[in-house]
């Protein structure tokens, strides 16, 4: 099985802004790297990594609140490790 350090080797990214819309309002996050049409990105609201596709303009389509440490997020790319317990993205609390 690949370590998370040959995962990063494969899938990493020289860091990017991508935007995201997060509660109605667009921001950006820092994309460190890229599967096909996911993408790994530092969420600077919760300080950790998380995984969301991306559409073809690059904008990341999940905001989720997770506080993960990039070597949970690479796992997700990791065949035989995943995540469990993916509740799924952020919604406002009504």
């Amino acid at each position: 099985m690949p370590s998370r350090v040959d995962a990063f080797e494969k899938y990493a990214v020289t860091p990017y802004l991508a935007p995201i819309l997060r509660y109605g309002k667009t921001e950006s996050l820092v994309v460190v790297a890229r599967n096909g049409s996911e993408v790994i990105y530092w969420e600077d609201v919760e300080g950790g990594f998380n995984v969301s596709p991306v559409d073809e303009d690059g904008q990341i389509l999940e905001h989720w609140c997770n506080q993960d440490e990039l070597g949970f997020a690479l796992n997700t790319w990791i065949k035989g490790r995943g995540i469990p317990g993916k509740f799924g993205p952020a919604v406002p609390i009504k």
